[in-house]
């Protein structure tokens, strides 16, 4: 294979593997988006502080391992309270 043909075939998968990675990253922003909607909602539902603990605490159970937020309800709770 020759050099520029070698060149050619590494840049066209750098670019392939970018777009994929581009689409990963997409459709992770909207799932997160939806997420974050449902948290919203929960947390309307709410009437007092109690009850918006629970709400987090349900959402959370419900998609904390999907968007792996890096921290434990309670530590997001105690941020929130403690803010």
């Amino acid at each position: 294979m020759d050099e520029n043909k070698f060149d050619s075939v590494k840049m066209s998968l750098l670019d392939q593997v970018r777009e994929l990675f581009e689409e990963i990253e997409e459709g992770a922003a909207r799932s997160n988006e939806e997420k974050y909607a449902l948290l919203e909602d929960a947390l309307e539902e709410a009437a007092d502080i109690e009850e918006l603990r629970v709400a987090l605490e349900q959402w959370y159970n419900d998609h904390g391992s999907e968007v792996d937020l890096g921290y434990e309800v309670d530590e997001i709770w105690d941020a929130a309270v403690n803010g």
